[in-house]
């Protein structure tokens, strides 16, 4: 092998740079990698298909990750901002796949012959002195910048090497047409911006409430459909856990609030809690007291609380839970301020039964049923206004914006217009929705600004009106050569990374893998290994 390299040292070839190995050599080799391995079986990060992935493989790429995560903030990156991220195991993860790619090369017919593995060292940049490869030098490199022995570096130099072109034979499929170049430009280049108002089924609920006639019909034409949705919800909806009936008198604390006014809303709290330990109506002084407007008005009722069944969060049930009935608990803070509440009643769990919550269901299909209709008579009819030169806004105004930090119901359960930046059809994203594919495709569908759609857009069981504002159009005039080259590799690029996503997720699943969960630990003090999962 060095012999081959001594004989092609002034070959004409060492001169041009092979930059994707070089890149594989930074990141795969030397103290603290990857490819920097040993191979000995004392030690284990992880099984795949029986080869080792070494612990200390697995130490010294965590370490260099470690580095480089510190660098990125400043050298500010302690172990626990790693634990928050994960990157222990995102760590032993890149590796179990670098593993991986490397085993598939026989099936792919992927090799590295000597002089081939010659060629490349050769071509490194980092084994060059003046323009030539130098032997001598690049020996000194391996074995003390690296320290590694000639024939162990060149091992793992050939395993990189085999990996990246196991990779480019996956990749051989990612070609694209020059129709999906030219969609996918035209894509960057359109834009759209519309106002919109959403219709859901949710929204018109409290106008779609049917008679007892009318279930008590549906429940004798629908048993089926009762009996499926009521199995479907049995452990949800018709299991009552223990449950505490609580009221509450609550101090409002906003999010970030300073020091000042979290010292004034706790001197508020425990007035109120002074007042009620004096033996006042504890109802009397919540309507009085009590700052939050929903359920102030009915002194603080907040129903039935259970474990994880409530929308109050997990301090307030925790604190609700620990209650007898008659019993108030102390001042507690949660994410939205102060809280006191009162039991008024406990219950035990229980399975209501079929017969129980028939009725129930049936009403509650009626008015799925209707209220989506409700939604769509609606949705029409405001369209026709719209037609007509009736303003979104207008019919529609925008709510007050919630508190930063807390959930605007209103935008939930009323119709009011909103606004969208300019967006591209890609993915289907809309501003201030997420992902509604079929609305962005009717946006799009339209030519010009003020343009509004023939019917109202059914997405994700949400009706959309809208009314276009602003509409750019791609200039194919300007896609030559220059923007056709770069949309090229844009497009190649994804496709090369979903293709490859793809084929690595398939070897994922066919591989034999185990992991070492001692060290994934970031309370391990060492790296020996806790079980072999093969003996």
């Amino acid at each position: 092998m060095l012999d081959v390299m001594r004989s092609n040292a002034k070959s004409s070839l060492i001169a041009v740079l092979f930059g994707a190995i070089i890149f594989v050599f930074i990141f795969s080799f030397g103290r603290g990698s990857s490819g920097f391995r040993t191979r000995e079986p004392e030690t284990w990060a992880a099984r795949v298909n029986g080869d080792l992935v070494t612990a200390t493989d697995f130490s010294n790429a965590y370490a260099n990750r470690f580095r480089s995560m510190s660098q990125q903030r400043g050298g500010k990156y302690t172990t626990e901002n790693a634990q928050r991220d994960n990157l222990k195991s995102e760590t032993l993860d890149s590796l179990v796949d670098q593993e991986l790619v490397a085993q598939a090369a026989p099936a792919l017919g992927v090799t590295v012959t000597d002089d081939e593995l010659a060629n490349e060292i050769q071509k490194a940049q980092q084994f060059q002195q003046d323009g030539k490869f130098d032997y001598d030098y690049y020996k000194r490199m391996v074995e003390n910048g690296y320290g590694m022995s000639i024939p162990r570096f060149e091992a793992a130099y050939r395993r990189d090497l085999i990996r990246s072109r196991v990779i480019d034979a996956v990749l051989g499929g990612a070609a694209v047409s020059d129709e999906e170049v030219k969609a996918a430009w035209i894509a960057q280049h359109e834009a759209v911006s519309i106002s919109y108002v959403k219709f859901s089924a949710f929204m018109f609920r409290d106008k779609a409430a049917p008679t007892d006639a009318e279930g008590e019909a549906y429940a004798k034409d629908h048993a089926k459909e009762i009996q499926d949705a009521y199995e479907k919800d049995l452990k949800t909806r018709w299991t009552q856990g223990v449950g505490v009936k609580v009221r509450a008198i609550t101090v409002n604390l906003p999010p970030n609030a300073n020091p000042d006014l979290e010292k004034a809303a706790r001197a508020r709290a425990d007035a109120a809690y002074a007042e009620v330990q004096a033996g006042k109506d504890f109802s009397a002084i919540a309507k009085e007291k009590s700052e939050d407007s929903v359920t102030k008005t009915q002194g603080g009722d907040l129903g039935f609380i259970s474990k994880g069944a409530s929308p109050y969060g997990a301090t307030l049930e925790t604190e609700a839970l620990k209650l007898k009935t008659g019993e108030i608990s102390p001042v507690f803070k949660d994410r939205t301020g102060f809280h006191i509440l009162k039991a008024d009643e406990t219950r035990a769990e229980r399975v209501q039964t079929l017969d129980e919550v028939r009725g129930q269901i049936a009403k509650d299909q009626i008015k799925g049923v209707k209220a989506k209709q409700l939604a769509l008579e609606k949705a029409k009819s405001t369209l026709a206004d719209l037609k007509f030169g009736k303003d979104l806004a207008d019919s529609f105004p925008a709510k007050k914006a919630a508190t930063p930090g807390q959930f605007d119901f209103a935008s939930f359960s009323t119709p009011q217009v909103a606004d969208t930046e300019e967006f591209h059809p890609s993915a289907g994203y809309v501003p201030g929705i997420g992902t509604a594919p079929k609305l962005s495709a009717a946006a799009f569908a339209e030519t010009a600004a003020g343009a509004t759609p023939m019917a109202p857009i059914e997405d994700n069981d949400t009706l959309y009106v809208f009314k276009v504002k602003s509409r750019t159009r791609a200039d194919l005039s300007k896609f030559d050569d220059k923007e056709k080259h770069a949309a090229r590799a844009t497009v190649e690029a994804q496709r090369s990374n979903a293709l490859y996503k793809s084929w690595l997720e398939q070897q994922r699943k066919a591989a034999k893998i185990a992991k070492n969960e001692t060290v994934l630990s970031y309370g391990a003090t060492n790296n020996r290994e806790a079980y072999d999962p093969y003996e």
